[in-house]
């Protein structure tokens, strides 16, 4: 766990003016400004007081107040409490999911993508020293397609599609000259293919963004339930372990209805966070 120490406790982050967060601060109606729970946290996280550093960062999420800043500082606050006696069952499933969220409001985050990858590898050790395999799998084909790109950038491309093929059929329609018509088949075969391909990317991601939300798994692990709530049948592993990313598609009372690669299964709420975006 040392790695995972250094890594994270040289990345603490200490954030600018509340107010460049965004109007959640106006509305959250509390007696200090956000920018004070978000001081006192940090303050506490550095005195070692991890317990009451995870109540504040986790009271600014609760109000909506998104940064990756707070985020990643989340993060280092479970790690550190999964590194002492004060360590409660998920707090490196949660300080994953913190590092998950930090990297989708700042993708471009090294700190905490390395972090990540050090927590998920502690976690894996920790349970070979159990005897229990740790087993990883990656989003569905369709979804890793998708998110080679924004929603919006797909879109834009099937935007200058389109227009790559009304130029080439206006080129073959109103230009007699041999050159033309030819210039036009080709642009507009071109832009055909752009439109089709990446408009399809684009409904792709538009229809995964609406009909389901990121999550990480926060208990050690989630056992895989049919819609009755019994244990589920699959081939390979029947639970998906601490610190997994997967989705969720669907809520039911108590269960909610998670993809995990290519397989889909009921689990209890409880053992998930979502990755609000």
């Amino acid at each position: 766990m040392k790695h995972v120490w250094l890594a994270l406790a040289l990345g603490l982050s200490c954030s600018g003016p509340i107010e460049s967060w965004g109007a959640g601060a106006a509305e959250a109606n509390e007696p200090k400004s956000v920018d004070d729970y978000f001081k006192d946290a940090n303050v506490a996280l550095e005195k070692g007081a991890v317990n009451e550093a995870i109540d504040l960062y986790e009271l600014m999420a609760d109000h909506g107040l998104k940064h990756p800043d707070a985020s990643f500082n989340r993060g280092v606050a479970y790690v550190r409490r999964a590194e002492s006696k004060q360590e409660r069952p998920g707090d490196l499933g949660r300080a994953a999911a913190a590092l998950s969220e930090t990297l989708l409001l700042r993708p471009d985050d090294p700190e905490a993508s390395e972090a990540l990858r050090l927590v998920r590898e502690e976690i894996g050790r920790r349970r070979a020293r159990e005897g229990a395999q740790q087993v990883s799998v990656s989003p569905s084909l369709a979804r890793s397609a998708v998110a080679i790109l924004s929603e919006s950038s797909w879109a834009i491309l099937a935007g200058l599609g389109s227009f790559m093929l009304t130029t080439g059929l206006a080129l073959r329609l109103w230009w007699q000259r041999a050159t033309a018509r030819l210039t036009g088949g080709v642009l507009g075969l071109l832009g055909g293919i752009v439109l089709m391909v990446c408009g399809a990317f684009a409904l792709g991601a538009r229809h995964f963004r609406t009909t389901s939300r990121a999550a990480v798994v926060v208990s050690s692990e989630a056992r895989l339930l049919d819609e009755t709530g019994k244990p589920k049948s699959v081939q390979g592993s029947s639970a998906v372990v601490e610190g997994e990313r997967v989705y969720l598609v669907a809520e039911r009372g108590t269960l909610a209805k998670i993809e995990w690669g290519t397989t889909e299964g009921w689990v209890n709420r409880s053992q998930l966070m979502l990755l609000d975006h």
